[in-house]
């Protein structure tokens, strides 16, 4: 029995044994881990800090940048161009950032009592030779007719014409006009037609034009 139980004794000793050495290469296993894992953390540089002052002057930049993009839009056509919004009314609008342009129609609105031009519309594309309608007042004409003017965008005349009256003009009712107008080849995008009363006694308080906006 004394052998038996030196037996047990000695194999609960070694059991013991490789326990406590294992819990020991264990325990410098994760230590040397943990080691590591720091100084990995301590070699990576740490991101800058954001301060108030440079999301300030991030926030100035960009509002720079946007109202430097608003200054360079003038008109209507640039706007539009841009992307910005257009509300479809006549004449059109265009909406930047609390500005609002509008299309140049020349001053169609202003004489629509007394003459009306059917095609070319305001900003219509012409090519020669153009045709050129629409209803004028009796007064607009003399003898049948009234000079019609073509300029580039330099306000050099490039082509003239004249509109015939289609029916009897010595009236105060609407007359329709017809006229045809070849020109040169402009060295411009955009030009204007002007279609004039005529005006036989040359004075200045008589004289009148429709200004039509036009493209090439």
């Amino acid at each position: 029995m004394e052998q038996k139980e030196f037996f047990i004794l000695l194999l609960l000793s070694l059991i013991g044994i490789t326990l406590i050495t294992g819990c020991i290469v264990f325990i410098q296993h994760q230590t040397s881990k943990v080691a590591v894992m720091s100084t990995d953390r301590a070699d990576k540089p740490k991101p800058a800090a954001t301060t108030n002052n440079d999301r300030l002057a991030n926030d100035d930049n960009s509002a720079n940048l946007d109202n430097s993009a608003n200054d360079k839009i003038k008109n209507f056509e640039e706007c539009a161009a841009a992307g910005y919004p257009v509300e479809e009314i006549y004449p059109a609008q265009c909406f930047a950032d609390g500005k609002s342009f509008t299309e140049n129609i020349g001053n169609e609105m202003e004489l629509l009592d007394l003459i009306k031009i059917y095609s070319p519309r305001p900003n219509a594309r012409i090519a020669s030779p153009s045709t050129i309608s629409g209803q004028a007042r009796g007064k607009w004409f003399f003898e049948a007719d009234f000079p019609v003017k073509l300029f580039d965008e330099n306000n050099n005349e490039i082509g003239r014409g004249s509109a015939q009256a289609q029916s009897d003009w010595m009236t105060e009712d609407f007359v329709e006009f017809l006229a045809v107008i070849e020109f040169d080849a402009p060295t411009t995008a955009t030009g204007t037609l002007i279609l004039e009363k005529n005006n036989p006694s040359g004075l200045p308080e008589h004289n009148n034009q429709l200004i039509v906006p036009v493209k090439f």
